[in-house]
Order: C-alpha cells, then sequence, then structure tokens
C-alpha cells in the first residue's frame, strides 16, 4: 500500500492586493487529476475514479492506497498537463508516496 499525506499547506497566489497565502486544496486538486480530460475515461473507469475520488474525499490526515489505486493517482498526475510552481508539493507527496506495509489485526 501507498501513503499520501493529505494535509493542506501553504502557497502564494498573486491578487490584485499583491501576494497572499492560501492553503492549498490538496483533496480537490486530486479530484480534479482523477477526472482530467487527458485520461479519456470510459464507463467503468469513470466509476472507478469516482470511488477513488470519494475515499480522497473522506480521509483526514493521510489516505492509504491499494497499489492499483495509487497506480491510478501516478498515472493522472503525469497526463495532467499546465502544473505550476504551486502544485510541486502536491506532485511530490503523490510521486515519493512511501510504501507501507499493513497487516490485519
Amino acid at each position: 500500500m501507498r501513503k499520501i499525506t493529505l494535509e493542506p499547506y501553504q502557497t502564494k497566489v498573486r491578487t490584485t492586493e499583491g501576494e497572499k497565502e492560501v492553503k492549498y486544496g490538496i483533496k480537490e486538486s486530486f479530484v480534479e487529476i482523477l477526472f482530467n480530460p487527458g485520461l479519456k475515461l470510459g464507463g467503468m473507469a469513470l466509476l472507478k475514479q469516482n470511488e477513488l475520488a470519494e475515499k480522497i474525499m473522506r480521509s483526514d490526515g493521510d489516505v492509504l492506497l491499494e497499489e492499483e489505486e495509487y497506480q491510478r493517482i501516478r498515472t493522472a498526475i503525469e497526463t495532467v498537463e499546465g502544473l505550476g510552481k504551486n502544485d510541486v508539493e502536491f506532485v511530490r507527496r503523490i510521486l515519493e508516496a512511501k510504501e507501507v506495509g499493513v497487516q490485519e489485526k
């Protein structure tokens, strides 16, 4: 399994008043990349992506992903175009996600 931290982080955005620090919406960003048009999702793939998006939105702190789920997120982040400096930490959390062992209780 892979573990990804979902805690928001601070990033800077430019406004009409100058630069401002805001929380990066990491969960919302996951949803955006999972449904990126570049993935060309069909019906079944769309439903699977939706299940994964809902799992992420329900999670607090960290999310544990099965390897298949993680690979879908990796494919999405490598497909999406137009990422910027504010997305660096988001991409790092995905591409450098730690493998964790899980044991039954």
